[in-house]
């Protein structure tokens, strides 16, 4: 499953908090939540391996914005040393005013 591989390729960032989804209560920071946005099969008539492409949401967080960014530039890197065939679609900063957390969103399709 693609989201085993990027969980593995992401465990050394953020001190190992690298969630599915939503990040648990009262987390330390930095950490980072990652989500399924799509997935389809490239359907073929000929006879040959199933592939899919799956975009993955992954959302950095951090207290300040400098920090978000760094920590993006760490997930980025680590995909590009990951097996990973991938491409960055789009970066995006935001801010969460309830949590008080800058957010820095990495949209990442992957073919697997």
């Amino acid at each position: 499953m693609i989201q085993q591989d990027l969980f593995a390729a992401l465990a050394g960032v953020a001190g190992g908090r690298v969630f599915p989804n939503v990040a648990p209560n009262n987390v330390s920071k930095p950490y980072v939540v990652y989500a399924r946005v799509s997935s389809a099969p490239e359907n073929t008539l000929a006879d040959g391996a199933p592939v899919e492409n799956t975009r993955l949401q992954v959302d950095c967080f951090d207290t300040t914005y400098a920090a978000a960014v760094v920590l993006a530039e760490t997930v980025k890197a680590a995909m590009k040393s990951s097996a990973i065939t991938h491409v960055l679609l789009l970066e995006q900063d935001q801010f969460e005013p309830e949590a008080f957390l800058h957010r820095v969103i990495l949209d990442f399709s992957i073919w697997h």
